[in-house]
């Protein structure tokens, strides 16, 4: 493919991505997070997710070193979000999970995207939906691969 077609793709996907990440964030911000950031919801859907995940995890997904992914569950664990569980047989590992007002929050959360988004999946078939996930999904294993690559 030729130079000047891939940035017009690339410009397409970044207007698209753009502007469709900016209202799911809007939506998300303006009808759930009362006192949270967006990355902080993240953080803390990933931890209601994945119950006793470790901020060494959270800091891979999120891509961000481990200082940073501490001083966002430390915020959450004093809005009373996530708590931190150390593991009896070796304390040194200290396992995450959401409080009770944790998981209503990432429930509600939860019910507010999947309204705002569907009612903008109805309007495409199942086909491509599909589709569209697979790209996105196959664009996203190769920054995964891409990123492992660059780290050894």
């Amino acid at each position: 493919m030729d130079e000047e077609k891939i940035k017009a793709f690339i410009h397409r996907y970044e207007e698209v991505y753009f502007f469709a990440a900016k209202r799911v964030t809007a939506i998300v911000t303006e009808k759930v997070l009362e006192d949270i950031t967006i990355e902080q919801y993240q953080i803390l859907r990933y931890i209601t997710m994945y119950p006793n995940c470790q901020a060494t995890m959270l800091a891979d997904m999120c891509g961000v070193n481990k200082s940073a992914i501490s001083a966002m569950i430390e915020r959450l664990v004093q809005k009373g979000l996530v708590e931190r569980i150390r593991d009896e047989k070796d304390r040194r590992n200290v396992f995450l999970e959401s409080t009770e007002k944790g998981r209503v929050v990432y429930e509600k959360g939860e019910q507010q995207i999947q309204k705002y988004v569907s009612g903008y999946l109805t309007e495409l078939s199942e086909g491509e939906i599909d589709t569209f996930l697979t790209v996105f999904e196959k664009i996203s294993a190769s920054m995964a691969e891409k990123e492992r690559g660059n780290e050894q």
